[in-house]
């Protein structure tokens, strides 16, 4: 049950690691396609750490979905489509509910389902998909494999306590924002710390892609 559980924080923690790569470049060779120059812009979704949680929870669901109980390719990378799809989707969805804002949107893409994914990207997650299931995971497991387990206990355990820190950290500061924008005054130190050092300035050098979803007055 422990290596089970040291396993699922690494893939965690390296599928977000990769992911904020991976999102980081893509920005960069896009930019540089339309305007001939390089712009680099931070897709991290955590304050402290260079973490995409998004890819690291995708990673996670992909390891326990796909490679702990193996199915044919072909159904793989169907199921794997649709799972990208749906997750892609809710994700948005429950940012966009908790907390207001936006990271990505999809309306003027082809085969687009309410903005928040496409049809065209849930066949590139089925093939993500079959990537990690055949390739990565395999990998993971004979160099998880190499090291004594009580060594990966203690380094797993020190990732976690600053992961959990990173994410809570994440979670108040951009809760507090949410809150802020909405005119919404702060009744706790909590709170006051974050209007001082977690202002809409300094995530927004985080968070520079991100849009604040417009509510509505209407009664």
């Amino acid at each position: 049950m422990k290596k089970e559980f040291n396993k699922i924080i690494l893939i965690f923690i390296i599928g977000s690691i990769i992911g904020a790569i991976y999102e980081e470049m893509l920005h960069v060779v896009k930019f540089y396609i339309s305007h001939g120059t390089f712009d680099w812009v931070t897709k991290r979704g955590l304050i402290i750490g260079p973490l995409s949680p998004i890819y690291g929870i995708g990673s996670v669901l992909i390891y326990v979905v796909f490679y702990l109980k193996k199915r044919d390719w072909y159904k793989t990378f169907l199921l794997g489509s649709i799972f990208g799809g749906v997750f892609e989707y809710l994700m948005g969805f429950l940012q966009e509910t908790i907390w207001g804002t936006i990271s990505w949107d999809y309306t003027d893409k082809f085969l687009n389902i309410g903005g928040r994914t496409t049809v065209p990207f849930m066949f590139f997650w089925g093939m993500l998909v079959i990537f990690f299931v055949y390739v990565i995971f395999p990998f993971l497991d004979k160099l998880y494999s190499k090291f004594k387990e009580n060594y990966i206990n203690k380094i797993v355990n020190i990732l976690f306590v600053v992961l959990l820190v990173d994410v809570v950290v994440t979670i108040t500061a951009v809760t507090r924002q949410t809150l802020r924008q909405r005119g919404y005054k702060s009744s706790t130190i909590v709170g006051e710390y974050c209007d001082k050092y977690f202002t809409d300035d300094y995530l927004k050098t985080i968070y520079r892609t991100s849009k604040v979803v417009k509510k509505s007055n209407s009664k």
